[in-house]
């Protein structure tokens, strides 16, 4: 079901890009954080001159080691995406961005934790995870093409508002995205 639906919307962004193609741009970026990494497919779209709407679609992998403060390990994996505003403050040959994006992640999370007596046990939690989060950065050019390379910085919340099972971590979370786009 979830490879069914990263594809669908694949496409529908692909061909979304179609309809607006001297404007939009499409690429891929890889954002880590301290207990994972969620590689996208991305999409933007501009609404104005220095104003835009992101959309990603991706997978998010996590390993929280001892990160969390529920169980002694949590390590997982899941589908979804965001929803980000963009502005853009040209700056030399390149610009900066500045944005608040909107994530939703279908995760399942295996857990091992301490009973009594200290004697482990273990199961498995499906969340959804809201993560509304602000990003900041500089997008490069590349001279020879149409394409360019962005790094920015993000902070933000991690909230499980679906939980089925025992509770997992969630909270405030920091990151880094390398960022390649093309301009259609």
């Amino acid at each position: 079901m979830g490879k069914q639906l990263f594809l669908w919307c694949s496409l529908l962004v692909l061909g979304a890009s179609h309809s607006v193609a001297q404007e939009a741009a499409i690429g891929v970026s890889l954002q880590a954080y301290p207990a994972g990494f969620i590689p996208t497919l991305n999409f933007e779209h501009p609404l104005h001159e220095n104003t835009s709407l992101l959309f990603r679609l991706g997978a998010n992998f996590t390993d929280r080691k001892d990160f969390s403060d529920v169980n002694i390990s949590e390590e997982g994996d899941g589908f979804g995406g965001s929803v980000g505003f963009r502005k853009h403050f040209p700056s030399g040959t390149g610009k900066f961005v500045a944005g608040l994006n909107m994530d939703v992640w279908s995760m399942n999370i295996d857990w091992t934790d301490l009973g009594p007596a200290d004697a482990p046990f273990s199961g498995s939690t499906y969340i959804l995870v809201l993560q509304p989060w602000l990003e900041g950065g500089y997008f490069l050019p590349f001279k020879t093409s149409k394409s360019q390379i962005g790094l920015t910085l993000g902070f933000g919340r991690e909230l499980n508002v679906v939980t089925s099972g025992e509770e997992v971590a969630q909270g405030f979370i920091g990151s880094i995205s390398l960022q390649y786009m093309i301009s259609l």
